[in-house]
C-alpha cells in the first residue's frame, strides 16, 4: 500500500513540473531576425497557429507578411512572440532567428 502511494505521489510531481514558457536569459543582447506570418485560411476552419513557434496542420503553409531586424534579449524576444500571438487571436506569429550577440543588458 505505501508503495503504491509513493508511486502516485512520485508521478503526481513528475507530470506536475511544467516547464518555463519563455527563457531565463534577460541579460545578454542579441540582433534578431524576425519574421511575421499570418496564418492562412481555410474553407469551415479557423485560420489559427497550433502554438506561439509557428506550429501547423502539415498540409499548411503559413503566409509571410514582413521582416525586420530587432536587438532583443530572449526573455524579451519570448515576451514578444507570445504577445503577438495571443494578441492577434493565434491568428499571427513571429519567428526569430538570432543573428549576432550584440553586448549585456
Amino acid at each position: 500500500m505505501a508503495k503504491n502511494l509513493l508511486i502516485v505521489l512520485l508521478l503526481f510531481m513528475a507530470l506536475g513540473c511544467k516547464k518555463l514558457k519563455f527563457s531565463d536569459d534577460d541579460t545578454n543582447v542579441y540582433k534578431w531576425k524576425r519574421d511575421l506570418y499570418r496564418a492562412p485560411v481555410e474553407k469551415e476552419k479557423p485560420a489559427t497557429f497550433n502554438s506561439r513557434d509557428g506550429g501547423l496542420i502539415e498540409n499548411q503553409k503559413p503566409i509571410f507578411l514582413n521582416s525586420d531586424f530587432v536587438v532583443l534579449t530572449e526573455y524579451r524576444k519570448d515576451l514578444q512572440q507570445d504577445s503577438i500571438y495571443k494578441a492577434s487571436g493565434k491568428t499571427q506569429v513571429y519567428k526569430y532567428e538570432k543573428v549576432e550577440r550584440v553586448g549585456n543588458y
